[in-house]
């Protein structure tokens, strides 16, 4: 969680590319994790997580074999953007290329490490809401950074640049500027990286608390982390923000309890007080900052009329002509590059691929939502907080992310398929009074007794 932060440094460098900080730990739980297997150890509710999570391995296993056999398949027939591009820009013929290998090692460890700690995290003797809680640590340390870069910009404090955006295989973006403001990415190469990540912890802190939490380590990550969002001054956070609150607006008062749905109308309009009485006063008590205020609003409003949104938007439609060229299967994972998320998908995996996750996703919420209905209130906040921070992070990257590598985002997913895992697994275990169980055959149960 913690070194999910540092998305853009680098620990290692082999050539072009830099190994993450998060990739260390989770490559050495995953090895602890496979020692254990080999050494007999099992886990609570290994067949209902198996179950749930047999999808996704269905969907990544076909993934990976699409990327050695579609680019042969179709080489030279489909016009793609490569993952890494020696020369100019430029749509390249399909053919089997580094990316191919370097996205699907990518996509086995992050996929690995979502199985194995849907796995591991069912095991009994520790508390799953600590790891929520470090998930909102790792928010607010983002914050600290961000705020950090902010006081360099303008006080012109010493900030390492150097370490936070060490990793030669990421197009680093950190001197982009709004008017006179040098925009925020903090540790991760963009500000929509920033926004990105900062939405899944908002998403996350928002839900737990307005479902009656009370912690104060959420309450802070919400209000700092809009706080940073406001400031990173990117589209991407402003329109994943619009869009979680209206999500929160119909999830409350089409199904939320009369208790959450008091507290989201409280929140709201403190929020909406709060941003009334700022465009009332600020421009009377600091014009300049009005000002620069108004220069980032028109900036942002024309973003459509950019060069990087037409080239964004380009990127995105040849990776839906490129699905539609291989008759749906997809060009093999790796072999396209677009701007968001779910053309890049749909390039990859083709119709095949976004079923398959589709199933997925269906079968999670469903386990998802029995746990929620027979859990205590500890763990309904942890699978409260998992589901809305994925979705937060899975909304953001869906507007302007190309892939979700981070390896967070995976553990979030474990955590949540593993707390509701538990729960179900406890209440199945729990001893049931004779008149509900199941009479035996040829009046055996009866003669007993007797």
């Amino acid at each position: 969680m913690v070194g999910a932060v540092f998305a853009a440094a680098a620990v290692i460098v082999l050539g072009g590319y830099g190994v993450t900080p998060a990739l260390v730990p989770a490559a050495l739980f995953l090895m602890m994790f496979l020692l254990q297997l080999c050494l007999g150890t099992r886990y609570p509710a290994e067949r209902l997580v198996l179950t749930v999570m047999a999808p996704f391995i269905a969907v990544v296993i076909c993934a990976i074999a699409s990327s050695f056999l579609m680019p042969r398949l179709f080489e030279g027939e489909i016009l793609v953007w490569p993952q890494k591009m020696s020369g100019l820009p430029a749509l390249t013929p399909l053919a089997p290329n580094s990316g191919n290998y370097t996205q699907d090692l990518y996509l086995l460890l992050n996929a690995s490490l979502a199985v194995s700690a849907s796995f591991y995290l069912t095991r009994d003797g520790f508390a799953l809401r600590r790891l929520l809680d470090v998930y909102f640590f790792s928010g607010l340390l983002v914050v600290f950074i961000a705020v950090w870069q902010f006081a360099g910009n303008t006080l012109h404090v010493w900030y390492p640049t150097d370490f936070f955006l060490s990793n030669p295989g990421w197009a680093l973006l950190s001197n982009e500027s709004l008017g006179s403001l040098i925009r925020l990415n903090g540790p991760f190469s963009e500000p929509s990286a920033l926004a990105g990540y900062l939405c899944g912890s908002v998403a996350a802190a928002a839900w737990v608390v307005f479902n009656g939490d009370k912690a104060w380590l959420p309450r802070i990550t919400l209000v700092l982390g809009l706080g940073i969002i406001l400031l990173s001054t990117s589209t991407t956070g402003y329109l994943t923000l619009a869009i979680l609150f209206g999500l929160l607006l119909l999830r409350t008062f089409v199904a939320a309890s009369p208790a959450t749905r008091r507290r989201v109308l409280s929140g709201a309009i403190i929020a909406g007080a709060l941003a009334a009485l700022a465009v009332a006063t600020v421009p009377l008590v600091a014009p300049n900052v009005a000002q620069e205020a108004q220069t980032i609003f028109t900036g942002t409003v024309n973003k459509q009329q950019s060069d990087s949104f037409a080239d964004r938007t380009m990127a995105d439609r040849d990776a839906m002509h490129a699905m539609v060229a291989s008759d749906g299967l997809g060009v093999g994972w790796g072999s396209d590059r677009s701007s968001s998320l779910g053309p890049g998908l749909c390039a990859a995996i083709g119709v095949w691929g976004i079923l398959g996750l589709l199933w997925f996703s269906i079968g999670v919420l469903r386990h998802v939502a029995i746990a929620h209905r027979l859990a205590d209130s500890g763990s309904r906040a942890v699978m409260q907080g998992c589901s809305a921070g994925l979705l937060g992070t899975l909304t953001a990257t869906l507007l302007s992310g190309p892939t979700l590598v981070s390896p967070d985002f995976y553990l979030l997913l474990g955590l949540l398929v593993a707390t509701a895992a538990r729960v179900r697994q406890q209440v199945l275990a729990l001893p049931r009074p004779i008149e509900q169980r199941p009479r035996a055959r040829f009046g055996i149960a009866t003669a007993v007794k007797g």
